[in-house]
């Protein structure tokens, strides 16, 4: 019974201790009340709080940045063109591969250069540039090259002594020749930017002559790759013509003197080989893969077989059409005046369907014989 000498107040209040909230109400509702001391205290672990939750967003927004600047580059397989000049030489127009492989070393992946064959053919613009022993067949499986991020662009320098032959086979030439040593690079640097699928940049690299040691060359060029697959060991195809390197004696002199539609190769069906060294097949393939045909195909006409990365002596290739329309067949061979070398190839074109189908046989003759079944499509170069 409520006592008639206090107020009506039906109101509850309960006061809480230092941490606790404090409670008022009556019938209908309830009020927390907090402290001057517990806002202090809250607002003392909110502060923690957000200190702590920037200080682990800026952490993950800058590793998620490091993370994407790290994967800009892209693996796969890339088309190459390279406009430059070696000293001592001439300036040169050359095309070739990149294969940018995911790493077995400590580096962020393996970046395999391989423009021309400055072993094999050496040339104005031949340069074969890898961070692997192994890019190009056998070697070190370990690094020889250096990769590092700065101001945006990816620097990539030699290591300096240079490696070994038997590490690696990085080199570049100047001139071309048989009597042509490559230079090991040792100084310099490959600069270039990524974008989703192109990479652009320039190199320029300084090295030793391999024969004595005591003579240094220097190349530079502009470089500019597009990706052509996201898998590294993916046959391509050259993205232009090839340019030559030689005079106006030279291989692609032949084709420009031929009427006649120009062909470059789209695919590769099938690369197989009859006769050699197993050893030879990928850079034979490559070498087919960035060819120019020209072929006349009128009864009686020409066609020639123009390969880039090529010895001067044996290629480019003229031969005759026969024509059976829609299938011509082709047929030519080219001898050295010098040396007991030669070229024959020979097969089949078929404009049968809706895009041009070659079908040849093609066999080298040097100091061993090399001989290889290949098919592939075609596709229409505007001059």
């Amino acid at each position: 019974m409520q006592d008639p000498q206090k107020p009506d107040d039906s109101s509850i209040n309960i006061k809480g201790s230092v941490f606790g909230p404090v409670i008022k109400g009556n019938s209908n509702t309830l009020t927390f009340g907090i402290s001057a001391r517990q806002w202090r205290t809250i607002w003392i672990i909110l502060t923690a709080i957000l200190l702590i939750g920037s200080a682990t967003i800026i952490f993950i927004v800058s590793d998620y940045w490091q993370t994407e600047r790290a994967t800009r580059v892209r693996v796969g397989a890339y088309t190459v063109v390279l406009y430059g000049s070696a000293a001592g030489g001439a300036t040169f127009e050359q095309q070739g591969e990149l294969r940018i492989r995911r790493s077995t070393d400590r580096l962020p992946y393996e970046w395999c250069l391989k423009v021309g064959n400055p072993w094999a053919t050496p040339a104005p613009g031949a340069v074969w540039f890898g961070t692997n022993g192994t890019c190009f067949g056998n070697g070190l499986d370990e690094a020889v090259a250096h990769i590092q991020e700065k101001n945006g662009e990816t620097l990539i320098t030699p290591v300096d002594p240079p490696p070994t032959l038997e590490q690696s086979p990085n080199s570049f030439t100047a001139t071309s020749g048989i009597s042509t040593d490559p230079y090991v690079p040792d100084r310099g640097e490959v600069r270039f930017s990524a974008s989703a699928s192109k990479l652009e940049g320039v190199l320029s690299l300084q090295g030793l002559e391999t024969a004595g040691r005591s003579t240094r060359g220097v190349f530079t060029a502009t470089l500019r790759a597009s990706l052509a697959s996201d898998d590294p060991e993916a046959p391509i195809s050259s993205p232009v013509e090839p340019a030559p390197y030689t005079d106006t004696k030279g291989s692609n002199s032949a084709a420009h003197k031929v009427d006649g539609k120009r062909y470059t190769v789209k695919t590769i069906i099938s690369f197989r080989q009859l006769a050699g060294n197993p050893e030879f097949i990928k850079s034979e393939q490559a070498r087919f893969a960035g060819a120019v045909f020209v072929i006349d195909t009128r009864q009686g006409g020409t066609f020639v077989y123009d390969p880039p990365d090529s010895r001067s002596d044996i290629f480019p290739v003229t031969g005759t059409v026969t024509s059976a329309d829609p299938l011509y067949v082709l047929s030519g061979q080219r001898s050295s005046e010098s040396v007991d070398a030669k070229t024959v190839i020979g097969g089949t074109l078929d404009l049968s369907g809706s895009e041009p189908t070659l079908k040849v046989t093609l066999t080298t003759t040097a100091i061993t014989t090399n001989s290889y079944e290949i098919e592939a499509i075609l596709q229409v170069r505007d001059v």
